[in-house]
């Protein structure tokens, strides 16, 4: 029997396309007798849909990056590493490693783009913004970002797309790691897993701490006036936190699963405040739990693929700062010694047919959720309000038609959600004021997708999307910021197209990846100066988006392997603030660049990595403005006796000092060094 495999119709490795096979039915014979004839029968050509990842599966037709975590030959890698390697992400950082840090997808504000752990959504109605530091680092096994437009069985799709933590699996790998680097960086890893009969398992455990006391340049405050600089250490800046993951799977004979999991995450640290006014005693502790159940059966026959699965968080937030002078804490909000709870349950039901008539897939989803914020703070001199709740009902379906013999996929999806909030926040004279309403929400999508000859595949879409306000911008937090019930959902229309290509050039693989995207968003919430002492949020301003997203991966030689991403942005104030309309929004930087190389030989790896961040401003108004940096990192991993294996990284090497944000400065010129052990015959 012999056999060749056709080169992909698709633009991706893991889109749909198809591949050819030949196969001889001949038979092997031990033996042949010296007259007889052997008969070549015609080849036959079978053609068949490659298997899409979940991530594809759930959005076909969008522009989705998967992203592994722990394969990019570091010595110590933050969720904020993963993502900046992809397209259409920027990253803002309070602070280096386990400071506050959010993310936006194609110049969307943080508070529009949706963070899910394993489909559990961290986006809530208590938590608008979700920070990066507090996310599972050493559990995360790959990443999936879906830009602009996100699949509306994940949840109600936000107006900047969506970003799914994908935990490591239930039969992952064994392994220990340790790491140990600059200002007393510690990380520390252990996962072990394994299957017996119809069960498998995961237990992980991760720790990450450090001093984060990086040398810095303190301006006094005063930028213009270099006189009075000097560098000075960033004190309060000592960060630990831990994670515990557990995975249960069950899979009996037939097509029935379930699986059960628990992630718990907590982090301690110290709060220290603006470098050039720091704080020294502000702390803040946060615990998060979140228990998922899924019970799932394949599709079998006309019967459809289903699942059920429920979850349930807790959060619990802990922040003190009553120091300071005129009673206004170190970190000048006022005092405050909260201790903050939040909870949510979720319930979804869905349901897949793929194999309908008239070449059609269908999906549909029905979901009902309860999120509640109870808020303690008895230092702020407010009375603390009754129990906030918001309740959700939501209904999506999705519907597909790709024709066999057309090499066309169209897709129709809408997502629509109610939700009903009982709020509670202080008013005038510190009075309490009950706030009843209803909301509701709807998500249309458009979408084809298109394999053409050659390996280039294209792809549209068209959607709308909304964003609620969340709990902190309808009532405050019983301190600096004043709630504001009259506010109305953000909302953006988005469209985008690209093609891409995937080949083999001289026996290798190589991608390319072009697409150009445009956002219209109306409704901004933005806090605005509500006294000399308090803000409140506003639907103020709106926004036109726009650019292009580059990303290509080849492999010229056995040994290296080339990778990077590109983007190119235009974000325009359009608002009726005179002072702002035709400005660039802040932090949204008109370029941003990344480009990766590997090269192994002999089992060590050398790796290097350039992150170039263009200029951008601070505020809307553009007075603040900050240069275009560039971040260059290497490493060197090698095996060692005994299954280990270390790695010796550095990361930003040329010593950039920077600030995202005003203020908070970055830490310069890091190294890392990890040693790590997997169990024999594990997949690596």
């Amino acid at each position: 029997m012999s056999a060749a495999l056709a080169d992909s119709a698709g633009a991706r490795a893991d889109s749909a396309a198809t591949t050819t096979r030949r196969d001889s039915t001949a038979a092997v014979s031990p033996a042949l007798p010296p007259d007889s004839i052997a008969v070549v029968l015609p080849e036959v050509r079978v053609s068949r849909e490659r298997v899409l990842s979940d991530a594809q599966r759930r959005a076909p037709t969008a522009f989705v990056t998967e992203l592994s975590a722990g394969k990019s030959n570091r010595a110590l890698e933050s969720v904020s590493d993963v993502l900046a390697q992809a397209a259409g992400v920027h990253i803002e950082q309070y602070g280096g490693l386990g400071a506050f840090s959010t993310v936006s997808l194609r110049g969307a504000p943080p508070g529009q783009v949706s963070v899910y752990l394993d489909g559990a959504p961290l986006t809530t109605a208590a938590h608008g913004v979700v920070n990066l530091g507090d996310l599972p680092a050493t559990a995360i096994d790959h990443v999936e970002v879906y830009r602009g437009f996100a699949p509306v069985s994940l949840g109600p799709a936000t107006p900047g797309g969506a970003i799914n933590l994908v935990t490591a699996p239930a039969a992952g790998l064994s392994e220990l790691r340790i790491a140990h680097g600059s200002y007393n960086t510690w990380e520390g890893r252990a996962s072990a897993g394994g299957a017996r009969g119809a069960f498998s398992g995961l237990v992980h455990g991760g720790i990450q701490s450090s001093d984060g006391d990086f040398t810095y340049l303190n301006d006094n405050g005063t930028p213009l006036n270099p006189a009075d600089d000097r560098e000075q250490v960033r004190t309060n800046n000592k960060f630990d936190a831990a994670t515990a993951l557990g995975k249960l799977r069950w899979t009996p004979q037939g097509n029935v699963h379930a699986s059960l999991s628990e992630d718990y995450f907590q982090k301690a640290q110290g709060l220290p405040g603006l470098g050039a006014v720091p704080a020294q005693n502000a702390r803040l502790a946060f615990a998060r739990s979140i228990t998922q159940l899924d019970v799932g059966r394949d599709a079998r026959g006309w019967t459809p693929e289903a699942t059920l699965s429920g979850d349930l968080e807790r959060e619990r937030s802990r922040f003190r700062d009553d120091g300071g002078p005129y009673g206004l804490g170190e970190l000048r909000l006022g005092r405050h010694d909260t201790d903050d709870r939040f909870g949510a349950e979720r319930v979804n039901f869905g349901a897949r047919w793929d194999k309908l008539p008239g070449a059609l897939s269908l999906a549909a989803n029905a979901s009902a959720g309860a999120d509640r914020a109870n808020l303690v703070d008895p230092e702020d001199g407010y009375p603390d309000p009754p129990e906030s709740r918001r309740r959700s009902t939501g209904l999506a379906g999705t519907l597909d038609f790709g024709p066999r013999a057309v090499p066309v996929l169209l897709h129709a999806a809408c997502r629509w959600d109610r939700l009903d909030d009982q709020l509670f926040a202080n008013g005038v004279g510190r009075q309490v004021i009950a706030i009843d309403r209803v909301s509701w929400l709807s998500s249309p999508q458009l979408g084809a997708r298109v394999s053409a000859p050659l390996g280039i595949e294209l792809r549209a879409n068209w959607g709308r999307a909304e964003r609620p306000p969340d709990f902190l911008e309808l009532f405050g937090n019983q301190g600096v910021i004043v709630g504001n019930p009259n506010l109305v959902p953000e909302r953006a229309e988005n469209m985008d197209a690209g093609a891409s290509w995937s080949r083999r050039v001289a026996g290798r693989a190589a991608t390319l990846q072009a697409t150009v995207f445009q956002s219209r968003v109306d409704n901004l919430i933005l806090y605005w100066a509500n006294s000399p002492n308090t803000t409140k949020a506003t639907n103020i301003t709106s926004a036109w988006i726009r650019g292009t997203e580059w990303t290509a991966s080849f492999a010229p030689l056995s040994r290296l392997a080339l990778s990077g991403s590109a983007t190119w942005q235009s974000a325009i104030d359009t608002g009726p603030v005179a002072a702002w309309n035709g400005k660039r929004l802040p932090e949204r930087p008109e370029h941003e660049i990344y480009a990766r190389a590997d090269w192994t030989a002999s089992a060590v790896t050398l790796s290097a990595d350039a992150h170039l961040i263009g200029d951008n401003y601070r505020d809307r108004y553009n007075a603040q403005h900050v240069p275009s940096r560039t971040l260059l990192g290497a490493s060197i991993s090698a095996p060692l006796p005994g299954g280990l294996r270390t790695t010796l990284e550095g990361k930003n090497l040329t010593d950039e000092r920077a600030e995202d944000v005003a203020g908070y400065p970055l830490p310069g010129a890091t190294v890392f060094a990890s040693l790590s052990w997997q169990l024999k015959g594990a997949p690596q």
